[in-house]
Formats: C-alpha cells, structure tokens, sequence
C-alpha cells in the first residue's frame, strides 16, 4: 500500500508520484500494467481526486504511464539501464519509510500560520472577487501592477519608511529573486556588467546574478554595515547592500555610511540596490529610515517583498526605480504582462488602505518581540558566555557563534538527534572561508514562545553531553 506522510513538508501528490516512479523503475510494475482508477486511489487514501489526478498527470507527462480509453492509465516499457542501482523485482505493494520530521524546525523564512489574518483577507479577496466580476471584460493584469496598488505601496512606504516616489515608478513583482531578474536583463548589456554585494548576504540574489553571467564583486561586512574600504576600489554597474537589517549579520548601516555610499554611487555612476526585507520589524526602536530617503541624485533602486510581514506563499513584492531609470525598465518590458494576479494584487490593495496591514504590522512587532525575547533569555540562561548572539532587536532570525570545538556539521548533527533542525551559514557566504566554523542560521517565528526554554536545554544536553 502507498503510506502517505502528512508530517512532513513534501506535497501527497509528490508522495504518489515518487512511489509509482519507485515501483515502475525497480519493476515491482512491469510494461502494461494498470494503476488504480484515480476515484478509487483517491477513497482508499482519504483523498481528493484532484490530488491523485495531479500525480498521475505528472507521470503521464514524463512518460512513465500512458491514458488508454476505457481501460485507465498503463504503465510505459521504461528501457532498463535508467535507474542509478540494478532494478530488481520487489513485492507488489511497497510502502513508503516514513520520514521522521524534527519536532522543532528552525528555518529562515518560514512563518507561524495561526497568525496570518484569515479573516480580513478572505474579506479583501471576496471584494476583488466582486470587483472583477462587475468589470466589463476579464482583462490580463496590468503589465505594472495594479495601478490601486502601486498607489497603496508608495503611500504606505512614504509614512513607514519614508520613502518618496510616485506609483508610476512601482514595478509589482512575484518575489524579490524575480526583481533581480528584471534589473539583471536591464544591465545585462553594460560594459562593466559587473554586481557586488556584501559577504555574507543573501545567496537566492547572489544566484541570479551569476546565472546571468555577471563578474562578481563581495564587500565584507563591519558592525556597522558594509565595508566603506572595499567599496570605494568598485568598479561595479550595482552594488545591493541591506543598510535596514544586514542580512545574515543584523549590522544596520550608520547614517554616516549611507551618505557616504550614496555620494560614492553618484560619483561613480553606480546604481545602488537597497533591499528593504524586513525593516518594519524593529522591536526597541522605530524603523530606521530607508536610503532611499536620503538619496537626492536617484541612485538607488528600492525593492521590498510582503514575503516576511505577510505570507511568502503570496509571491508579492515591488521594485521602485529612480526615474532616471524608468526608460530603462520600459525599454526592456513594455511588451512583458505582469506575473502577478490581478486578484491578489486589488486584495492587497484593499489590504492596506483598509489598515489592515498596517494593523498586522504591529501585531507581528509585539509577537516576535516576545519570542525573541524569549529565545534570547533562554540562550544566555542555558549557554551564557559559551555562545555570541548577533542581529538581536529586530527582524525573524539570529545568527549564533556556539563556542568550543564542535563544528557546523556536527552541532547541526546531533541537534537533529535531539529532534531539532538548525541550519549552516555557511551558504550565505560567496568565500565559505570567511564563514565561521561554529556559525548557524536560526529562524524563530514558528517555534511556541514557551518552548525555547526546553529546546535550549536540549540542545546543551545535545551538545555537550558524552
């Protein structure tokens, strides 16, 4: 029988997928047999049809079954030689191992469901629901955005960020890796076509610029934001830098620094990229001004994503370019349609001139306040001296120095033992080198405030016990 893991984060209609791919390659089913009717699969799993009609189009289109009028979906003849280890016959049925997930799961990103606003959400999209349905045509999106939306962000930006800009140089993306995507097409044909960026940083962006063939350029990182030193010896078309809340390092750029930044990009013709992720969430101050505030000669091209204050299943985020830019950008996508859904996007805009996401703004601040707080209080209760904490007062993770010989590897190992799943930092840097051997990543916005305590206790005992 198929076992299906509801524990685990892999899709059902992949775990189906993966056991027939299993059974047809080893053999266990041969060329021209029968898999069960998708209705049928479906009552014996407690499933909807629609999920095993989902795995079995997937097969069909990679070619390991085939439909066959009245007689339902036939396996294919597979060549042998295509599996990584001899095929051998197995029994008929075979179940899938279940896969023990951790009972505490630290990932970056990921977010704490039973605070997401269900309620005020499902009303914003019935009322998009309703808006489109009063329109004479269903039309493609606008290639844009919305322009009610664009109108909400740049209101919004300029009261909580102070950002200035007019809706017209608001560019609605399906992520931030996307914007880099349209700024790296827009200088792929610069002379210099060189990107730098800070070390340690984000490496989805660090990604896209090499898959587009950039020359790289990585600045090392001070307490106080990017190395001034290293920048002013760039020859670079962009320089993407988080002056709010460095990631990984929560460094926040001085005021000092900005202006001498944004003076240095002037000078050298260099575009700045300032990446806003997750600056609303100051627990001890209020949010810093963007860079983009002070920049008074439109060097700096100012992205944002509803990915860590709303939900990053949405795929919403913007690019707002200097006007100077705007020819660029139109040059290269006036004929592109927006990849955003025109239902998500008038929702969101409902979202937000309701006060909606301004409210659950304030309620994420005093949520993830108390649970770092609450992490934080346990680390140095358990660990004292024995551990450094950076990037405390704001944001959804900590990057933590565990003192003593243990490695990465082998911290990260035994915490999994111990049912908890923490993650390297080492990915983030370009020169793995300069990554501290006893660094981790932590995010915190999914685990109970009121187990860190216990979780903190393991880990010791995980760490430090023969």
């Amino acid at each position: 029988m198929i076992y299906i893991d509801r524990t685990i984060s892999k899709p059902i209609y992949e775990q189906i997928y993966s056991y027939y791919t299993d059974e047809i390659l080893s053999g266990a089913l041969p060329s021209g047999s029968r898999l069960p009717a998708t209705r049928k699969l479906a009552e014996e799993l407690s499933l909807g049809r629609n999920t095993v009609d989902k795995a079995y189009q997937q097969l069909v289109a990679e070619g390991y079954i085939h439909s066959k009028p009245g007689s339902g979906f036939i396996v294919n003849s597979i060549p042998s030689g295509i599996c990584s280890e001899p095929a051998t016959a197995l029994p008929q049925h075979k179940t899938i191992l279940k896969t023990n997930a951790p009972e505490y799961d630290f990932a970056y990103g990921n977010m704490d469901n039973s605070i997401f606003p269900y309620n005020q959400w499902r009303k914003c999209i019935n009322n998009a629901l309703s808006t489109m349905e009063l329109a004479d045509t269903i039309r493609y999106p606008e290639r844009t955005g919305e322009p009610i939306l664009r109108k909400e962000i740049s209101k919004y930006l300029y009261h909580s960020r102070g950002v200035r800009c007019h809706p017209e140089q608001v560019i609605i993306t399906c992520g931030q890796q996307h914007s880099m995507e349209i700024i790296a097409n827009m200088f792929d044909e610069s002379p210099r076509k060189t990107f730098a960026m800070e070390d340690p940083g984000y490496d989805g962006i660090r990604e896209v610029f090499l898959n587009h063939k950039f020359r790289m350029e990585y600045i090392p990182v001070n307490d106080d934001g990017i190395c001034m030193n290293n920048v002013y010896s760039l020859e670079t078309d962009l320089l993407y830098v988080t002056p709010s809340h460095q990631f990984p390092t929560g460094a926040v750029l001085s005021i000092g620094k900005r202006k001498e930044l944004l003076n240095w990009a002037e000078s050298t013709n260099t575009f700045l990229i300032e990446d806003d992720y997750d600056s609303e969430l100051r627990y001890y101050t209020n949010p810093i001004p963007a860079m983009q505030s002070l920049d008074k000669n439109g060097r700096t091209i100012y992205t944002g994503t509803f990915s860590k204050s709303l939900s990053p299943s949405m795929r919403l985020a913007y690019i707002i370019f200097p006007e100077t830019l705007l020819n660029k950008y139109y040059k290269y996508y006036h004929r592109y349609n927006s990849q955003v859904s025109t239902l998500h996007q008038l929702a969101l805009a409902e979202f937000m001139s309701a006060g909606y996401y301004e409210r659950h703004i304030n309620r994420l601040r005093t949520l993830y306040k108390k649970k770092q707080a609450a992490l934080l209080a346990a680390l140095i209760d358990v660990f004292g001296d024995d551990i450094e904490v950076y990037g405390e007062g704001a944001g959804i993770h900590l990057l933590l120095n565990v003192k003593g010989t243990l490695s990465q590897e082998t911290l990260i190992e035994k915490a999994a033992i111990a049912g908890i799943r923490l993650y390297s930092s080492r990915p983030l840097y370009a020169v793995p080198s300069r990554c501290p051997d006893n660094q981790l990543l932590i995010g915190f916005p999914t685990i109970p405030q009121n187990n860190f305590k216990k979780i903190i206790l393991l880990l010791k005992q995980a760490w430090y016990s023969e």
